[in-house]
């Protein structure tokens, strides 16, 4: 049986993101983990969805079948929806991530993002064929290109104390 670490923070302390360190550790997530799950709900339930993701400050890019249930949910109420990414580990104690809540924007051909797109194909070491890196994926894998927004950020760390909680500025 594991011990579980109760120094630093209390049990579900929430703290102001002037945490030393706090950001940056939790943009070295953002940096090294490639898979975001976003959470919506509507009267028919709760649903969550796992989404390859780009992180470019301000959003995190990602690729989804406009017919897909979590767009679908998040549609409906203006965009809104809540996402996670976690460190995978075997051990609760170093259980760490990021939370937030945020709005899911469907995206329309700009500069930024092809920039995106082009981010997005490079990190996952995808071969696209012609210049226009959106549309190629658009059509070959019928996915529209989002990008979910964080409205508030927390970074989470077990580490610090069992369900500790920092805001964040991403």
């Amino acid at each position: 049986m594991q011990s579980m670490p109760m120094g630093g923070l209390n049990n579900g302390d929430i703290c102001d993101s002037d945490a030393p360190g706090m950001n940056g550790q939790a943009m070295e997530l953002v940096r090294t983990l490639k898979v975001m799950t976003l959470a919506t709900g509507s009267d028919q339930g709760c649903w969550s969805a796992p989404v390859f993701f780009f992180y470019r400050p301000g959003g995190f890019y990602f690729f989804s079948s406009p017919t897909s249930r979590h767009i679908g949910e998040a549609g409906a109420l203006d965009g809104l929806c809540g996402a996670s990414l976690f460190h995978d580990t075997e051990s609760i104690n170093e259980l760490r991530g990021v939370q937030m809540q945020g709005v899911i924007e469907l995206l329309t051909m700009t500069p930024e993002t092809l920039g995106a797109a082009g981010g997005y194909v490079k990190k996952f070491g995808m071969q696209v064929t012609g210049d226009n890196v959106l549309a190629a994926i658009t059509s070959h894998y019928r996915a529209k290109f989002y990008r979910f927004v964080p409205q508030e950020t927390y970074y989470m760390d077990n580490r610090l104390g069992f369900g500790s909680r920092i805001k964040v500025n991403l």
